[in-house]
């Protein structure tokens, strides 16, 4: 009898994990996002309403660097010396250089800067630190966080929009994936301002 309830309750728990590990999954590749607006390509300072979702696609973290640190062939960085909301962090941002050099940059007025709207497949890595990350033997590396912009497959006329729909994840120094659904949520919030700010969902200027 205690052989089948202790076997029962091994059963039961690993189940559980199970049905914890999918519904983590689930979170962070099956919540739908909205759009924070839609920008014509005619007229790329004017915005409307976007009218549909698109499901947040979980990536794999692409090799950029070394161990050592060396960037890896057509990686470039940039680095951040204060994050937002955190003044004790920075971080530096790795981008691909054929992304950049696809880039529309628009001159506009009413914003800090021109415009850059980032081509879709665009992979942008962010490594978080507490510290000053200029100098890494003073600091900690917290997270590493992946943005990828995906092809807008939700617009009813993809010839007269800017593709605005970005994917997020995030991971642990070790490469394990941490990014819940509630963080999920809070990543795309927050970078939707940026979309007023510098035309498409990403803060930094690369200017």
């Amino acid at each position: 009898m205690k052989k089948a309830i202790h076997y029962f309750w091994s059963l039961s728990t690993l189940v559980g994990i199970l049905l914890v590990a999918i519904g983590f999954n689930f979170a962070d590749s099956d919540t739908p996002l909205k759009p924070p607006g839609l920008r014509l390509i005619s007229e790329p300072a004017t915005v409307i309403p976007a009218t549909y979702h698109y499901f947040n696609q979980k990536r794999e973290l692409p090799r950029y660097r070394s161990e050592s640190g060396t960037l890896l062939k057509g990686w470039s960085r940039q680095f951040i010396k204060t994050r937002r909301f955190s003044s004790d962090q920075s971080a530096w941002v790795y981008y691909r250089q054929s992304d950049l050099k696809r880039t529309k940059v628009i001159e506009t007025s009413g914003l800090p800067g021109p415009m850059r709207i980032w081509p879709v497949g665009t992979t942008l890595i962010l490594e978080g630190y507490k510290g000053d990350a200029s100098h890494l033997a003073d600091s900690d590396l917290l997270e590493i966080e992946v943005m990828t912009k995906l092809d807008s497959t939700g617009l009813a006329d993809p010839e007269k929009f800017f593709p605005v729909d970005w994917s997020y994840a995030r991971y642990t120094p070790d490469g394990t994936l941490s990014l819940s659904g509630e963080k999920l949520n809070e990543c795309h919030q927050c970078h939707s301002i940026a979309f007023r700010l510098t035309g498409d969902l990403v803060f930094t200027p690369f200017r």
